[in-house]
Parts: C-alpha cells; sequence; structure tokens
C-alpha cells in the first residue's frame, strides 16, 4: 500500500454525478411542466447529452485524484488538474477514523474512509472512497486498535425492538383513531353564511387533522427508531493501543475508531426506555467528530466498572438530589405552559368540539410527562469538577443527559439575568470541540466559578478540584 500513488475507488465519481443528477433532469422537467410536448424529445437529447459530459468530467476527476502512504505511516492526498495540490495527514493528528459501508458500498466492495482531525470545524473532515482492503489497511495504519479488552454489548437491540414494538403499536393504535375522526364528514352547505362555514369546517375536519398529525409524529419517531436500531445490531466494542472501537450494524456497516487522548466529551443517555430496560446508550465526541447520531455501545445497570475501563477517566454524577433554595422556576415554563393550554383546551373541548378531545388528550399526557422530566431536572441539574474531570447533569427533553468533560480548554461562559443575580444563581454555557454546547442551569454561583476555575488548569494528574 505505500509506495505509488493509487487511485480511489470508481465509486468515488458517483459523489459527484448524483450532485450534477438535477441539472440533467432539469430540461425535461421544464418541458412536461410547461405542456410543451413537441420539444420534450429535444430536452431529452439534451439531458443525454448533457450526461455525457458530466461522467467524462467525473471520469477526470477520478483521474486527477490519488492517495499513498508513505513508509513513515502519512497519508498523501495528491490532485493533478491544471494545478499540483497535495495534502498530508498525519495519523497522530487524527482523532477519529470511521468506516461506512452502506449497501450499495457493499456491493460494489467499497468502503467509505471518514478522517476527523483534532479540530473544532467539521469541514476539515476527509471523506475518501477507497476498496475495502484498502480502506481497512488505511484506517489500520493512521489509527491502529490492537484488541486488548473485547465487549460484546447486551441489551441494546431488546431496547431497540421493545421501543419499535411500542411504537408500532401505538402508531397503530393512533391511525385507528384517526381513521374513526376521519369518518362520516359530509361537504359543509353552501347555504351557511362565510363564518358559519368556516366554523362548520373547523368542526368537521380538525379533530380528523389533529389526529392525523400525532399519527404522523409518531409514524416519523418510529421511522428513527428503525434505523437507529438497525445501527445497534450485532455490535462489538474492544480497546487497545490508546483507543476505543467499535462495529456493528445491519444495512449499513460501520466502524469507528476514536483516540482516547482526543477524547473531548462522553454521555450517557438515561432515557425513559433506557431506564426502564437498564441498558443505557453512551455516546462519544472527540476532535471534530460528533457522536449524536448513534451510541458507540450500550451497557446494563451494574456494569459502571466496565464502562470506566473501556473509556479511562470517566466519572458520572453523583446519585441524589442537588440543594433547590433559590433555584429558578424556568424550569417548568416551557413544559407547564403547554400542559396548562393543552389540558385547558381538552377541558374546553369536552363541551365545545367533543371529536377534539381524545388527540388533545394524547397531546396533553405527552406535555405532562415533559412536566415530570422538568421536575427531576429541578431537582437533580448540576455541576461537579472532581477527580480530574468536569461532570454535568442536564435535563434536555425527556432524559437526563450525564457529560463527563475531558477536554482541557472549553469556552465557558457565566451568565446571570437579574433575577439569578439576586438568588445567587447563574446558568453555566460550555462549548467544546465537535460544537458540542451544554447548559447547566440556575447554579449556585460559587459552583459557576469553581467550575471555570478548574476548567482554567492545566490538564493532566496535577489538576486538583477546586475547594
Amino acid at each position: 500500500m505505500t509506495g505509488a500513488p493509487q487511485r480511489y475507488h470508481p465509486l468515488y465519481a458517483l459523489g459527484f454525478l448524483r450532485r450534477a443528477a438535477l441539472v440533467c433532469l432539469l430540461p425535461p422537467a421544464q418541458a412536461l411542466l410547461r405542456g410543451q410536448w413537441a420539444e420534450l424529445t429535444e430536452a431529452v437529447w439534451q439531458s443525454l447529452g448533457l450526461a455525457v459530459l458530466l461522467t467524462a468530467a467525473s471520469l477526470v476527476i477520478l483521474w486527477a485524484g490519488s492517495w499513498r502512504l508513505t513508509a513513515d505511516g502519512q497519508l498523501v492526498l495528491g490532485w493533478v488538474l491544471f494545478s499540483r495540490q497535495r495534502r498530508t495527514i498525519r495519523g497522530s493528528d487524527l482523532a477519529a477514523v470511521q468506516i461506512e459501508r452502506p449497501i450499495l458500498c457493499r456491493l460494489t466492495g467499497a468502503s467509505l474512509l471518514t478522517l476527523y482531525p483534532t479540530t473544532l470545524d467539521q469541514r476539515h473532515k476527509v471523506q475518501l472512497c477507497l476498496s475495502r482492503r484498502s480502506a481497512e489497511a488505511l484506517a489500520d495504519a493512521l489509527l491502529p486498535v490492537p484488541v486488548e479488552q473485547s465487549y460484546h454489548p447486551r441489551g441494546g437491540e431488546r431496547m431497540a425492538l421493545a421501543v419499535l414494538g411500542a411504537g408500532g403499536l401505538s402508531t397503530l393504535l393512533l391511525a385507528l383513531l384517526s381513521l374513526r375522526q376521519s369518518r362520516n364528514y359530509l361537504p359543509v352547505s353552501p347555504g351557511l353564511a362565510p363564518l358559519d362555514q368556516a366554523a362548520a369546517l373547523a368542526a368537521r375536519w380538525l379533530p380528523a387533522g389533529l389526529a392525523w398529525f400525532v399519527t404522523l409524529a409518531a409514524f416519523l419517531f418510529g421511522l428513527s427508531l428503525l434505523r437507529s436500531f438497525s445501527h445497534t445490531v450485532r455490535y462489538a466494542v474492544w480497546q487497545g493501543g490508546g483507543a476505543l472501537a467499535s462495529r456493528g450494524g445491519l444495512l449499513r456497516r460501520t466502524e469507528r475508531r476514536l483516540r482516547l487522548s482526543a477524547l473531548s466529551c462522553a454521555e450517557v443517555r438515561l432515557t425513559p426506555l433506557a431506564r426502564l430496560l437498564r441498558c443505557y446508550p453512551v455516546y462519544l465526541t472527540a476532535g471534530c467528530l460528533r457522536g449524536e447520531d448513534a451510541p458507540l455501545f450500550v451497557y446494563r445497570a451494574g456494569q459502571e466498572e466496565l464502562l470506566r475501563r473501556l473509556v479511562p477517566g470517566l466519572h458520572l454524577p453523583p446519585v441524589g438530589t442537588v440543594p433547590i433554595k433559590g433555584r429558578s422556576l424556568a424550569f417548568f415554563l416551557p413544559s407547564g405552559i403547554a400542559f396548562g393550554l393543552l389540558g385547558l383546551m381538552t377541558l374546553v373541548s369536552r363541551w365545545a368540539l367533543p371529536a377534539l378531545t381524545a388527540p388533545l388528550a394524547l397531546l396533553t399526557l405527552a406535555a405532562l410527562g415533559g412536566l415530570v422530566s422538568a421536575a427531576e431536572g429541578y431537582l437533580r441539574e448540576g455541576a461537579w469538577p472532581r477527580s480530574g474531570r468536569l461532570t454535568l447533569l442536564c435535563q434536555r427533553g425527556y432524559s437526563l443527559r450525564c457529560f463527563c468533560i475531558f477536554a482541557s480548554a472549553p469556552v465557558l461562559t457565566v451568565r446571570q439575568s437579574p433575577w439569578a443575580v439576586a438568588a445567587g444563581r447563574a446558568d453555566l454555557l460550555l462549548n467544546f470541540p465537535g460544537r458540542v454546547r451544554l447548559r447547566v442551569r440556575s447554579l449556585p454561583v460559587p459552583d459557576g466559578m469553581a467550575c471555570a476555575a478548574f476548567l482554567e488548569q492545566p490538564p493532566g494528574p496535577e489538576r486538583t478540584d477546586p475547594v
């Protein structure tokens, strides 16, 4: 693999063709929309000629690009077309390496290799389309992960299947409710006054429209769960050589490698279903790689020691409530306002529009769940600098998110409103590599200052916890 420059996989040119396909379809689409049937044949021939030209351009792009791995382990990307360009990437400058094999890549023997440097901007990442063997060999050369400790997560698939089953059943019930709401709706009599016609239309179609809206939201949520389930099938995690790697997936095979020294943030999400099944997903961020799309692995309750071995230096927030004297009631504003409005609309619909009561009751129940989650965040949200790490606990939506910060120099802002100044409270805003933005609300001012003083210390074992 080292030595002479090598070409990219032919699938590399497909990316350019995919972006230019709209240009080829534009002339026939314009002729169809205008109804100019005589010009449709000419437009089709124009599109075919343009497609041939774009195909030739993609072949030129494929020929102009090359890559090679030097003897000292550096990746050199070359470009020769009107000008000669060269870019060198060292393995030590990479925070993460990802190999993806979608269905099209698996059929053609290709792999998408994405390199994430230790920078803050995702625009600096590099994506290459190589053959499967070349991608694996290049990943081993740039970021090797020898197997020292392996772990096969158990529980992630069960959690996803349980969510899929519950989501499918709830979507079916909502669809039946929507069909029931849509029956026996006849046209409005034209003899009514305009205002009466508007009221009659609202009374006939508003319940059905709201029911179908709730059904569509549940269906889209089920599709996102199906995507998450396809990512968690047959997963394996291993650690070695100062790096952590995972591999798995059903339709889209994904292998992700992270350098532990470049790790900036680790997140454990305590969702309602994760608590019910006692299986918690872990998301990692390193460099410009954001781990929010798919969890690296899932661990069971009671396996915290295994979690610390896989991610050395990880510390979870303490269990229990925090002092709430003077804490702002803004925790309850979004969900409280939504619950109050929806509850009032549900009560009014009982006598004004009974057909609207069932969909509104479902939305009110969802708002009540958000209000309960807000109460938990009010009691538990906080920040703790300890053991050389900064751990945070934030409430977002229906979940509690536990963060362990590894980055040595994040951007920290302590913000106070006039009411917070009187109560001795402040909001803590942190920006980390990979565009990770965190907010801890209504902290005591001494705790916020302690976090700021802790982050100002140099990284390393000499870092101490402020008193």
